[in-house]
């Protein structure tokens, strides 16, 4: 009779290590089709600690410097793609709602906007897709990825540069994280996919107007 309790009791223990076995392989197999899944949608960005290797390994926070860059005067609506020694003054210095619209469409948003450091940010997300561009913010990493059928715009928060058709590109300021948005400069995003924005006081909008070629 012992015998028999033994085996039971042997037979009941190896049941569960079985048991426990093939629910960590499922779960393994769970977490590894949806790691697979994030990093096809993230093409070459990867939103976890690898994507620092596309960066250079900077740390967030940093100032980027380059070699080739030239010490300009800058204005907040012209994305000169180097570094900008003084700048011109700001239509408003407080962070305001505003209007943007796009010159002969119906498309318009309305947004809080943020004066700092000579620059007028926007938020990134928002002002791509109302362009016309898919954007796609990957909060873990803080990277917003933002492609049109011609440009490709991939920003970082804490840093200076953006990433324009795959070069690295100085931008005139930080790009930063608030209120669930990455903002950058307006002149960036506007220039990066082929607009300009000028600023009309009577309305308080943006009208996006096409860059000639």
């Amino acid at each position: 009779m012992k015998v028999k309790k033994i085996s039971l009791v042997l037979v009941l223990i190896l049941a569960s290590f079985i048991t426990n076995d093939v629910v960590v392989h499922a779960d393994d197999h769970e977490h590894e089709d949806k790691k697979h899944e994030k990093y096809k949608e993230y093409k070459d960005y990867k939103d976890d600690d690898d994507d620092d290797e596309k960066y250079d390994d900077d740390e967030e926070g940093e100032t980027y410097y380059f070699q080739d860059a030239v010490t300009e005067k800058g204005t907040w609506n012209i994305w000169t793609r180097t570094v900008a020694a003084d700048k011109e003054v700001l239509p408003f210095t407080s962070s305001q709602k505003v209007t943007l619209k796009v010159e002969g469409t119906k498309k318009e948003l309305s947004f809080f906007v943020i004066p700092k450091d000579g620059e007028i940010f926007v938020p990134g997300k928002a002002v791509a897709q109302v362009l016309g561009a898919k954007a796609t913010f990957y909060k873990e990493s803080k990277i917003l990825a933002i492609q049109d059928q011609t440009n490709e715009l991939i920003y970082r928060a804490g840093t200076n540069v953006v990433y324009d058709n795959n070069v690295k590109t100085p931008t005139p300021a930080q790009a930063f994280y608030v209120n669930e948005e990455l903002y950058v400069p307006i002149s960036t995003i506007t220039n990066g996919l082929g607009y300009i924005a000028e600023w009309q006081e009577n309305y308080q909008t943006f009208v996006c107007q096409p860059i000639a070629n």
